[in-house]
Formats: C-alpha cells, structure tokens, sequence
C-alpha cells in the first residue's frame, strides 16, 4: 500500500514542476511562490484536519514550535528562490541542482545531528555532483566561473543552489525535532509561517498590480501545479508514516525523472548527449545515495 502511495506521489510531484513551469512563463514568481504555498497550506491542513490530527497541539513542546517557526522561516525564502530559479532556468539542469539537496543535507545532517555517512554515500555525492555539471551547457558553466553572476542572465543557476542549501537547513531543523507529533500538523503550522511571510515579501516588492497581468491561462497552470505539489506533499508524507523512509525517499527522488522527461515533451527542452549521460549518472547517484542509508 505505502509504496503504491509513493509512486503516485512521485507522479504528482513530477507533473507539478512542470505546470508551475508553464503557468510562470508568463507571471511573477512572486506570485507563484505565494499562491502555490497557500495551496500547500490548505492540502496539509486539510488532510490533518480530515484525520483528526489537531488533537496532537497539545503535545507539542517548546523545541517543536521553535522548529517549526525556525524551518517556516528559512524554507520561505527557499521558496522565493525557489520559483525565481525555476522561472528563469531549463527545468532540467533546475531540477539537477535542486538535487545537491541531498548532498547539503547530508553534510549539515553529519555536522549537527551526528549521522553517519557511508562510502555509498560518498560515491552516490560524487556522482550527483558530477551528473549536474554535466547536464549543464557551456553557457551556464562559464556563468559559474563569473565573479558578476548575480547580474547575468544566468543568476537563476545561483537562486536554484541558494534555495537548495536552505532546503536542506529547513529539513535538518525539521529532523532534529524528535517529537511523535503528525506531520501534517507540523506541516500546517510550518507553512503557515511560510505563505505569511511570501505574502509579505510579495507585497513588500510591491507586485499587486501583478496580478491584473497574469493570462487566465497562466492561472491555471499554476493552480494545477500547486495542486498537484500539495497532493504530491501530502501522500509522500503518508507513505511515510507507513512505510520504509530510504524506499520512499528514491521513489519520490524519481519525480526529476518525471519532470525531465515531461520537460523535453511538453517544453521542448533539449540535453546535449553529455547533458544525458550526466542526467543517467545523476539518477545512479541519487539511488546509490538512498542505498548507502
């Protein structure tokens, strides 16, 4: 059962990229991050309250709230990155640096909660490293050597590394907290912090009149994409619960895959035959990494 659910939320974790690609061709990624985070708040709140899971607010200690608001505010600005790399980068080599997640988590995971990494570990960093490097065209590598980044055209490969490594801090601070609390709930207040302050930074930017500027078309997309993420979210934590962690966590890797391969379909994205071998060696990295747990 538990690895049926995370097939099919690999599913829509894939096919969310690239709705939310398409629908912010042509709208503000401020926008995008703070709409589709208010859709992920409503799937996690509603699927706890569904399952009656508030009950465990009273549970809940001093050192789970502190990481609650702690990983809700860093994984906001993780997200406002998030959509500002997806928007301006190929879906592909987006999703292969988003992949040094695993990487950064690792570390931070080694450093401040004593984990062990393994030689499997090693090898599979290595070879994920390598695979994004790989995927990448000589633009955008010669964009890496630029001291002036930030200011080019290719700063989406800097805002998709930036939104990575705070990916990673906000899941080691979620890791960290041992309580046996629902993630749902957890998740719920989380986000609550997270959509508060994306509105915030949105209204801050001052991007209202944004909105009379996005196509209903594009709405749309991205309507479906946070759906589709919310949903993806939603069932990958209860496969979770359920079943084996490493198992779950390569399948719901696997929605790169997914997303890479619908990119090429939909968006007419192209790899160069290294950008393939790279992505092959990325996907091996990314199991053997799961094996090496």
């Amino acid at each position: 059962m538990w690895l049926t659910i995370a097939v099919i939320s690999t599913l829509f974790i894939g096919v969310s990229t690239i709705l939310s690609k398409i629908g912010i061709k042509d709208a503000d990624a401020y926008v995008t991050g703070a709409v589709t985070n208010s859709v992920l708040l409503l799937a996690f709140a509603g699927t706890a309250l569904f399952t009656g899971k508030f009950d465990q607010i009273s549970d809940m200690g001093m050192w789970t709230w502190i990481s609650i608001a702690a990983s809700g505010a860093v994984l906001s600005i993780s997200w406002v990155f998030y959509f500002l790399g997806l928007k301006g980068g190929s879906v592909s080599v987006f999703l292969a640096i988003q992949s040094l997640t695993i990487v950064v988590s690792m570390v931070l995971c080694a450093v401040f909660i004593k984990e062990k990494i393994t030689l499997f570990m090693i090898i599979g960093t290595v070879m994920i490293i390598t695979g994004t490097l790989l995927m990448m065209d000589r633009e955008e590598l010669s964009a890496l050597k630029n001291k002036k980044i930030w200011q080019s055209d290719q700063r989406w490969i800097l805002f998709a590394a930036i939104s990575a490594v705070l990916a990673s801090v906000s899941y080691v601070i979620v890791k960290a907290d041992k309580a046996p609390i629902d993630t749902n709930v957890t998740s719920t207040f989380r986000y609550i912090i997270v959509v508060v302050l994306l509105w915030i930074i949105f209204f801050s930017k001052k991007k209202q009149s944004s909105f009379k500027e996005i196509a209903p078309k594009c709405w749309l997309f991205i309507l479906l994409g946070a759906a589709a993420s919310g949903a993806g979210h939603v069932l990958v934590y209860k496969a979770l619960f359920l079943g084996k962690a490493a198992v779950i966590m390569t399948i719901y890797r696997m929605g790169m895959v997914i997303s890479i391969i619908l990119s090429r379909i939909f968006l007419h994205e192209k790899l160069q035959k290294k950008g393939w071998f790279g992505f092959a060696l990325l996907v091996a990295g990314v199991v053997l990494f799961a094996v090496g747990r």
